[in-house]
């Protein structure tokens, strides 16, 4: 059952606030279907012979054209070289501009639009002109010039690289001194030491190697292809499975809210406003003089007879027998206990093996165990995302369609989600972005203020005082 929501009256005094509490959805989908119209044209303006044919002669017919067609196209068709082939596609327009070409019916809105002539088209006499005074100037022979030295310093360049050295001075060992790293040669001596050296080495010829690139950034994963199931024409399979992990992730969040609950509100237990006073009054009142109550005085029950608060203790000694009985008893147990001891021993001694195997499965599974975390862990920091920022990447919330709102359509079909809210998630979860936390501005608590005057009414304070008593 669908809840109907109250209708908000929002002030629409600016552009801003039309634009945010308008809904424009019915003006979006009648011009994409105007757009529509425009590409592949309206039904009610064509006639009937593009859009129906009648069929006077039947399926035979047609299928004894075809094959006469086939036939003719086979006997006609030569075999082409491959120079014919080729110089046929030049006239046909390569797939990769294919893309450029315009697929819709709609006009061009700007007329006046600047032609520019394609490659390989015929020179027009206003750039014959402009050719000429070029040639005329010598702005061509100088490119020419200049084309045809360039080529020459390459050339040069090339046999240079090429050509074999004759002569073999060159110290191998060499590399390793001082004077090899750049350092000057007043600071080439055993009395300063090699930090100094390094501090005054030119900037230009710093000993300093470039870092490799982070293992994040160079292994770092692809964009995440979406569950099927989130298409906007799924097959039921791939529905059902996408609902059975949506309804895993629900389970474990309520599993956590109900977690949360238990261990803040649910481990306090609930006392009557009674109670809680006469805990309070009895915890107040420890270590105060009781107010003295005759009907519980016990000095009234006893026949006036003196009674001590601590009366005397008597000294009674243990005679022989108890004492022997004592230690015997004592003797007894440590017995008994001796003899659980050797025991357990003997029975230990049988259960070796079994120890033995358990002691060994333990191992196995630790050593298991290790692999698994020391893999993980690797996989992990291989795959792991450079920390840009203090704050975590936001984890992906699963998306899913209800079965009711599935149309087949593409056009018909509502989004559920903001694509740029998504895409800017997208590039922080890869790490392409920092993980940024939303900052929410706190709303300021308006104070509202009667301001009494000859022309206030009681209506008026009636209303201010119902308004007051409902924020309340």
């Amino acid at each position: 059952m669908s809840v109907v929501k109250k209708k908000k009256h929002v002030s629409k005094k600016n552009k801003k606030a039309w634009r945010k509490h308008c809904d424009i959805n019915d003006v979006e989908e009648f011009l994409e279907d105007q757009r529509l119209e425009e590409r592949l044209g309206k039904f009610d303006t064509k006639p009937d012979s593009e859009l129906f044919v009648v069929d006077t002669q039947g399926d035979e017919h047609t299928k004894a054209k075809e094959k006469t067609a086939d036939e003719t196209a086979k006997v006609v068709a030569k075999p082409r070289s491959a120079k014919e082939r080729k110089r046929l596609q030049l006239s046909q327009t390569p797939k990769c501009f294919e893309v450029l070409l315009p697929t819709s019916k709609v006009q061009d809105p700007n007329a006046k639009r600047n032609h520019v002539n394609p490659v390989g088209s015929k020179p027009t006499a206003l750039s014959k002109i402009n050719e000429k005074k070029r040639v005329e100037t010598g702005k061509f022979q100088k490119k020419v010039e200049v084309a045809r030295k360039n080529r020459k310093i390459a050339l040069d360049k090339k046999r240079k690289t090429k050509a074999i050295r004759n002569t073999f001075d060159l110290d191998l060992w060499g590399q390793d001194l001082p004077e090899a790293k750049g350092i000057p040669e007043t600071l080439c001596e055993e009395f300063v030491p090699t930090e100094a050296q390094l501090h005054n080495v030119p900037t230009q010829r710093r000993l300093r190697p470039k870092p490799p690139l982070p293992k994040t950034v160079v292994t770092r994963s692809a964009v995440d292809t979406p569950h099927p199931g989130i298409s906007y024409n799924p097959s039921f399979k791939e529905h059902q499975e996408l609902l059975q992990e949506v309804v895993q992730h629900e389970q474990k969040m309520m599993k956590r809210e109900a977690h949360l609950l238990r261990v803040t509100n649910g481990m306090f237990r609930k006392v009557t406003q009674e109670q809680k006073e006469n805990q309070w009054r009895e915890e107040m009142s420890v270590g105060l003089p009781q107010p003295h109550n005759p009907a519980n005085d016990p000095s009234d029950e006893s026949d006036n007879e003196y009674k001590a608060v601590n009366p005397p203790v008597k000294n009674k000694k243990k005679d022989h027998k108890a004492r022997r009985k004592q230690r015997e008893q004592l003797e007894e147990k440590e017995r008994l206990k001796r003899l659980k001891i050797d025991k357990k021993k003997i029975t230990d001694l049988y259960k070796l093996r079994q120890l033995q195997s358990s002691i060994k499965k333990a191992e196995s599974t630790q050593a298991e165990e290790r692999t698994k975390r020391a893999t993980k862990k690797t996989i992990e920091e291989a795959t792991a995302l450079p920390a840009l920022s203090a704050h975590k990447t936001p984890k992906k919330e699963p998306d899913f369609v209800d079965p009711e709102l599935l149309t087949g359509d593409l056009r018909k079909l509502r989004s559920t989600t903001n694509l740029l809210r998504d895409r800017f998630e997208s590039l922080q979860r890869r790490g392409a972005l920092a993980a940024s936390k939303v900052m929410m501005k706190k709303k300021r608590k308006i104070k509202s203020y009667f301001k009494a005057g000859h022309k206030v009414t009681e209506k008026d304070i009636e209303k201010y005082t119902t308004r007051s008593t409902e924020k309340k």
